[in-house]
């Protein structure tokens, strides 16, 4: 019983000097059953632990390595999600990028079609007036070819029948306009 008052006497100071009870008393309680293991003298010293502990034991430990393989199959799973998903993006992407292209290029082509057709339009035009000025041109020669000056010329000798020369064609001063085409680039 000594031991006892000794120890309740320690748990008094501790309380006032600030220390939680709960301490104190866990302590004590400690102590105490030291102390009465100590006197029955001849039982054994540690208590064999129940196979109902060492079965708890054992779940809680297949429990914890199963919930870490599960964790670990989850970031698997996480990874593979991610990729799949970042595969997918770029085939999009790249898809994407495919039909841009394509519709670039058809586009690209009409509008070097147009421009065929533009050039193609400009060239006939340029023919038309070319041909147009040719020809009002051939009809003022043929308007104005006896009404130009004689040149004086001495009376023949011999009364020989009178030629008339018809004259040339002058070349006109309107030049046609030049056409340039484009290069293909292809």
């Amino acid at each position: 019983m000594r031991g006892v008052t000794s120890l309740q006497g320690f748990f008094a100071t501790r309380e006032r000097m600030g220390r939680p009870l709960t301490v104190g008393l866990t302590v004590g309680l400690l102590s105490a059953g030291i102390l009465s293991g100590c006197a029955g003298g001849s039982k054994t010293s540690s208590p064999a632990v129940s196979p109902q502990a060492i079965e708890r034991e054992e779940r809680s430990e297949e429990a914890s390595a199963l919930k870490d393989e599960e964790s670990q199959e989850t970031q698997k799973d996480r990874e593979l999600l991610s990729e799949l998903e970042s595969k997918k993006r770029e085939e999009a992407a790249d898809e994407a990028a495919k039909q841009t292209l394509a519709v670039a290029n058809a586009k690209a082509k009409r509008r070097e079609q147009q421009a065929e057709k533009a050039v193609k339009h400009k060239e006939k035009e340029a023919a038309e007036k070319q041909k147009a000025a040719e020809k009002k041109l051939a009809e003022e020669h043929q308007k104005t070819p006896t009404t130009a000056k004689k040149p004086a010329t001495k009376k023949p000798a011999s009364k020989s029948p009178k030629t008339t020369s018809t004259p040339t064609p002058k070349e006109s001063g309107a030049t046609p306009p030049t056409v340039t085409v484009p290069s293909g680039g292809n």
